[in-house]
């Protein structure tokens, strides 16, 4: 359902070699920059990277669950539950 979500939001799905864990990678470009979405192949958790595609700092990473909440992540309305793995 966030693949969904995410679409509708203007991401388009990449093959990005970025990363070892298996998942998707979705981009959406803006004058200020790119934001860049990682679902985890379980696809219930998001890593939210913004700035340029290769150096992007990390943003949010935590469940979402609605597309409401997605909405609160992209405006970066939230409260970050962002640890590192």
């Amino acid at each position: 359902m966030l693949n969904l979500h995410l679409h509708q939001a203007g991401f388009f799905p990449i093959s990005w070699a970025g990363t070892a864990a298996p998942g998707t990678m979705y981009v959406r470009p803006s004058a200020k920059g790119v934001l860049r979405a990682f679902v985890p192949a379980h696809g219930q958790e998001l890593e939210l990277f913004a700035g340029s595609l290769l150096a992007g700092e990390l943003r949010y990473r935590g469940p979402v669950t609605s597309e409401a909440q997605l909405r609160q992540v992209l405006a970066g309305a939230y409260q970050s539950p962002m640890w590192p793995r």
